[in-house]
C-alpha cells in the first residue's frame, strides 16, 4: 500500500468521523430543542415555539448536506475505483 492510498484512507476516516460526530450533535439539538418546543407549548410562548421550530428546521438542512456529502464522497468513491480498474 503505498503513502498516497493510506493517506487517502485517513482521509475518508476523518471525514466519516466528523461527520458522525455532527449527526451526534444534531441528536442532541434535536432533543434540547424538543424539550424547550413542550415547556414553550405549555407556557403559551409563540416566541420559543419560534425558535424551537427554526433550530428544528436548521438541523434538518445541516442533515441534508451530510447527505448530499456522502453522496458525493460515495460517487467519487466509485469514480476512483473505476480510474484504478481501467489503469490496470
Amino acid at each position: 500500500m503505498t503513502n498516497k492510498v493510506t493517506l487517502r484512507d485517513i482521509h475518508k476516516d476523518n471525514k466519516a468521523i466528523n461527520r458522525n460526530l455532527q449527526r451526534l450533535a444534531n441528536i442532541e439539538l434535536i432533543r434540547l430543542l424538543g424539550k424547550s418546543a413542550e415547556e414553550a407549548k405549555k407556557t403559551n410562548d409563540t416566541v420559543g415555539k419560534s425558535l424551537a421550530r427554526a433550530g428544528l428546521i436548521l438541523i434538518a438542512a445541516s442533515e441534508m448536506v451530510l447527505l448530499i456529502g456522502d453522496i458525493v464522497d460515495y460517487r467519487n468513491e466509485k469514480i476512483e475505483q473505476e480510474l484504478e480498474e481501467y489503469d490496470k
